[in-house]
């Protein structure tokens, strides 16, 4: 095997790593909505989150970590679409944030 070859190799195994990482963390993400919305009274919509950004960050004990913010969207009375916000550590929810929304 030539050194080409086995670069390639690891950058497709990277890739996927990466890959099957953003996967684990959007599954995270999206339980997290979902029970941020439970616990509020709303109804979590779509049953999804869409990554909004994408940086590295160091967390508490200065290890280099992949921070990401997510965007959602809830209901409180099924009529209109509010906005919910949060932001993940590694795999570590550090806030959530419900758009203020009208009480039925």
């Amino acid at each position: 095997m030539s050194t080409t070859e086995i670069l390639i190799l690891l950058a497709l195994a990277g890739t996927v790593a990466w890959w099957l990482d953003a996967i684990r963390t959007k599954e995270v993400a999206r339980q997290a909505g979902q029970r941020a919305c439970e616990t509020a009274g709303v109804e979590f919509l779509d049953d999804t989150v869409v990554l909004t950004r994408l940086r590295l960050r160091r967390d508490s004990r200065g290890q280099l970590r992949i921070y990401r913010e997510y965007r959602f969207d809830f209901a409180s009375d099924g009529t209109r679409r509010y906005d919910g916000n949060m932001s993940l550590l590694g795999k570590r929810v550090k806030g959530i944030h419900l758009e203020p929304y009208r009480v039925v």
